[in-house]
């Protein structure tokens, strides 16, 4: 009825050999975040977010810019999205701009979208990256000709 068989087959791996390595699944990044207590003095380029709670003193690249209140930047700043509560002196170049109401900007400031809270300090130029589309002129209907008699 049962039979065993001593025929010795390959030793196989352990099945947890033969499953494959998975890539690791991109983790979305925390952002950089330069605290109250430093000061950088260069240029800060990256293409994840920062976050500035201290003061820097030169050019800022980045995804995402978050000036905290304590936050300083003098210098140009460029980015998808600025979002400002402290203070920020030099240029700003981002699709979306927000300032809130503790914000404090000398810069002129070139965007798509800008919000500006009650209460925030701004003093510089405002322009949009992108024109406005021009109002469609719709034309004039031709004159209809007299009806013959």
């Amino acid at each position: 009825m049962f039979s065993k068989t001593n025929s010795q087959k390959p030793s196989q791996p352990a099945p947890e050999a033969n499953l494959k390595k998975s890539a690791p699944r991109p983790v979305a990044n925390a952002p950089s975040i330069l605290g109250r207590d430093l000061t950088i003095i260069g240029e800060i380029r990256t293409d994840g977010d920062v976050q500035i709670d201290g003061r820097h003193e030169g050019n800022v690249t980045a995804s995402t810019i978050t000036i905290g209140e304590q936050g300083a930047i003098s210098g140009d700043v460029k980015a998808k999205a600025v979002y400002v509560r402290g203070k920020v002196t030099g240029k700003i170049n981002a699709s979306l701009v927000e300032l809130a109401e503790t914000a404090n900007v000398q810069a002129d400031i070139i965007q798509d979208k800008l919000t500006i809270a009650n209460g925030a300090f701004f003093d510089g130029k405002c322009s949009r990256r992108k024109q406005a589309a021009a109002p469609v002129m719709k034309k004039a209907a031709p004159k209809p000709k007299p009806a013959a008699s």
